[in-house]
């Protein structure tokens, strides 16, 4: 990393006016949860409002999860404050990709510079689903000249998606970030494992036939299946599960939310299943989304 690093660097205009209308901060754009925090790797996690929530649908595949989303989770007290906040994000990035993409490079390398040098995890689809590999970022001289002034980086010029971008920077100037997520959409698994976007796909219920066609291929391609698992807190996940007509090891996903650290390969993620605060679930719901 360069020592080039100037707190008093002034951000571009554009950006600054983009701030300021959708009432966005680059050092809170990512945050963590209980879930990251459990990771021995530091992570951050883009929050925006999930599936149509905000009147922009950021989760194009979802159908059971959107009852039991995460996003209503956590202390009633300061919901309406964080859904405010994630449905400004989510209008923000409806509104312009590119200016909220060059945010978010800002909002990782302010994280990155935090990390004295050690790795830096990032979910960009904490409680979304969108096809970051397919956003290309286009990054002006004045925006690198910006962030190689303000936080030592040298950040390539021209049209690229954002793991590219941090691939790039990664080699000249030793930022190393890790992207991982989990989805429920059809990707190109091969071209995002070439440019580093680690994917967990992730299960949706005994009854959503396409989901489990996308979770069929995406195991031929070695990539793991989240799923949860109807099982309390405290107990034990079974050791295999028969899906599909196959058995597959099962791996502990609450121990850790760091997936690219998971043994990779027709393996499932249990999850044990956790209903947000006020929401009721009959038995035979909860049994059709779990998938043991």
């Amino acid at each position: 990393m360069s020592a080039v690093i100037n707190s008093r660097a002034k951000l571009p205009a554009d950006l600054k006016q983009f701030c300021t209308m959708f009432r966005l901060d680059t050092k809170s754009l990512l945050s963590v949860n209980p879930k990251t925090e459990k990771s021995a790797i530091e992570t951050r996690i883009l929050h925006l409002s999930p599936a149509d929530s905000s009147g922009v649908d950021v989760c194009p595949m979802a159908k059971n999860c959107k009852k039991i989303c995460l996003h209503f989770a956590g202390n009633p007290a300061y919901m309406s404050t964080k859904q405010a906040a994630r449905i400004r994000r989510t209008l923000a990035f409806s509104a312009d990709r590119q200016r909220f993409g060059l945010l978010l490079i800002l909002s990782i390398l302010h994280a990155c510079n935090k990390q004295d040098d050690k790795i830096l995890a990032v979910r960009l689809n904490g409680t979304s689903d969108i096809l970051w590999e397919n956003v290309d970022l286009t990054v002006t001289p004045e925006f690198s000249t910006f962030c190689r002034i303000k936080f030592g980086a040298l950040v390539p010029i021209g049209k690229r998606n954002i793991f590219e971008i941090f691939n790039f920077i990664r080699n000249h100037t030793g930022q190393n970030v890790t992207f991982y997520d989990y989805t429920k959409v059809k990707r190109n698994w091969a071209e995002c494992a070439r440019i580093g976007y680690h994917l967990t796909f992730s299960f949706d219920g005994h009854d959503n036939i396409q989901n489990d066609k996308i979770a069929r291929e995406a195991l031929s391609h070695g990539v793991n299946v989240a799923a949860a698992f109807n099982i309390k807190r405290g107990q034990t996940l079974p050791r295999f599960v028969h899906y599909q007509n196959r058995k597959f090891w099962v791996i502990d996903g609450d121990t850790s939310d760091y997936r690219p650290g998971d043994k990779q390969g027709y393996r499932i993620v249990g999850l044990r299943f956790k209903l947000p605060h006020g929401i009721k679930w009959t038995e035979s719901e909860r049994d059709s989304f779990c998938m043991a």
